[in-house]
């Protein structure tokens, strides 16, 4: 099915949600009190710290394995003992790497930089934005979880789908506790979070910027999360096998003594 069609299907399915985003549905009128937002505001930004620490962790620990190899591999003799032990061959991926300049983690997403819209000239469903439609898909939204969408601009409705979706929390006090720590710029016009949150102006305004960095950094790291927890995966298990092999541990402790000891730390903390 093209991506036309299946963009219609769900525009047009009364099982989707398309059809389901009535014009009338506000979302709860019960508000959020200081005291659970303050608390979901902690849980928040722990877990999206946590989250950007083990992913910038990973990608230092890719960056490491990269760095030792391409010392190692500007050496002829040690290649062409990889080549008579049968090591030559490493996954393609770090082959890419080692051909390429020294690794670094790419700095998270700036909270200015809106991230791209994949129905760019789609008009929106019921005043939400097509992307959304996309992300949720898949998911069990509650309809008044739409009405609240509905108070933030395009660009912010899709970040808290993706937040929603990356964090497993398609809910709707979720969604309402991430539209009131929406910043003032990404308001529709005349909403305001005090009419969700039992808390003032000043005191949102001072969370909102942290919990939005961080928003914006969590979400770049999951982006590229998985694609470097499969690199480092298999750079580690090939590193391995360098460590694993007599010949090889000889060449490199006799001719790379300086860089033994960490080559040995890579090894002994590779993943498994």
């Amino acid at each position: 099915m093209t991506r036309e069609a299946a963009y219609k299907v769900l525009h047009d399915s009364d099982q989707r949600h398309g059809r389901n985003i009535a014009a009338d549905q506000p979302g709860s009128k019960e508000k959020l009190f200081a005291p659970k937002l303050l608390a979901a505001y902690e849980a928040e930004c722990r877990r999206k710290r946590d989250f950007i620490k083990e992913a910038v962790e990973a990608e230092q620990r890719l960056g490491r394995l990269v760095e030792a190899l391409r010392l190692v591999m500007s050496d002829s003799r040690f290649r062409s003992l990889l080549a008579s032990e049968g090591l030559a061959t490493m996954p393609k991926p770090l082959g890419q790497r080692l051909q390429g300049t020294t690794f670094e983690p790419g700095p998270p997403t700036r909270a200015s930089e809106p991230f791209p819209s994949r129905n760019a000239g789609r008009q929106p469903v019921s005043g939400i934005c097509p992307d959304v439609l996309d992300v949720l898909q898949d998911c069990p939204v509650r309809v008044k979880i739409f009405g609240l969408l509905r108070n933030v601009l395009p660009a912010r409705q899709l970040e808290i789908a993706r937040l929603m979706v990356a964090m497993e929390r398609v809910t709707f006090t979720y969604a309402k506790i991430l539209v009131a720590f929406t910043p003032r710029a990404l308001l529709v016009e005349g909403f305001y979070p005090a009419m969700i949150a039992n808390v003032s102006e000043d005191q949102l305004g001072a969370m909102t910027p942290e919990l939005d960095r961080l928003s914006r950094e969590f979400l770049s790291a999951v982006e590229r999360r998985g694609s470097v927890s499969l690199e480092l995966l298999a750079a580690g298990r090939y590193f391995d096998r360098l460590m694993d092999n007599s010949k090889v541990v000889r060449y490199l402790a006799y001719n790379f003594p300086g860089q033994f000891e960490e080559f040995h730390s890579l090894s002994i903390h590779a993943p498994k």
